[in-house]
């Protein structure tokens, strides 16, 4: 038997037809946004959250359904309060990418 060195060789062991490709493809049918992407420590002892407002027209379900893939691609928490995402941790970098490549145009503030 073959000495298996890494995670690549242990997958050839696996038959093509059952291996499963993982992948992640933000869908977003709404409409574009101007958002602000804020970054906030104050009331929350020193721990970074970015706050994503400027919301207009979306219903709390829109927002949570935006929410979603981008908290599960970046492995963050996160909330939707007062038609406002609220994103734990400081990965506000990646945030606005993500949303930038859906076409939504967002600004920097604070941090």
């Amino acid at each position: 038997m073959k000495k298996l060195n890494s995670f690549e060789d242990l997958g050839s062991l696996i038959p093509d037809k059952s291996k499963v490709k993982k992948q992640f493809k933000i869908q977003n049918n709404l409409s574009k946004q101007n958002l602000e992407a804020h970054y906030s420590v104050k009331g929350r002892a020193g721990t970074p959250v970015i706050i994503l407002k400027g919301f207009s027209g979306l219903k709390k379900e829109d927002l949570k359904n935006l929410a979603k893939p981008i908290k599960n691609k970046l492995g963050i928490g996160g909330s939707v309060k007062k038609n406002e995402i609220f994103f734990q941790g400081d990965k506000r970098e990646k945030i606005i990418s993500i949303l930038e490549s859906q076409g939504h145009s967002v600004k920097r503030i604070g941090g």
